[in-house]
């Protein structure tokens, strides 16, 4: 589970359904990423950095 990433989802309120348009995915095959059931690809995971929490870590952001 993607435990910071949620966290500062909750903190900026972005929602899953933002993440999913970004990044080109399904609503559901974002809420299993983030689970942990499936892991972020490199270029999903900076596009998300870079969109949506440009002033925080990668590496803090995507940490399991």
């Amino acid at each position: 589970m993607y435990k910071n990433l949620l966290a500062e989802m909750a903190r900026h309120n972005i929602s899953r359904k933002q993440i999913a348009e970004l990044i080109g995915g399904s609503y559901n095959h974002v809420r299993e990423k983030i689970k942990g059931k499936y892991e972020f690809e490199y270029g999903e995971a900076v596009k998300i950095q870079e969109t949506f929490f440009p002033d925080l870590d990668l590496k803090y952001l995507f940490d399991r």
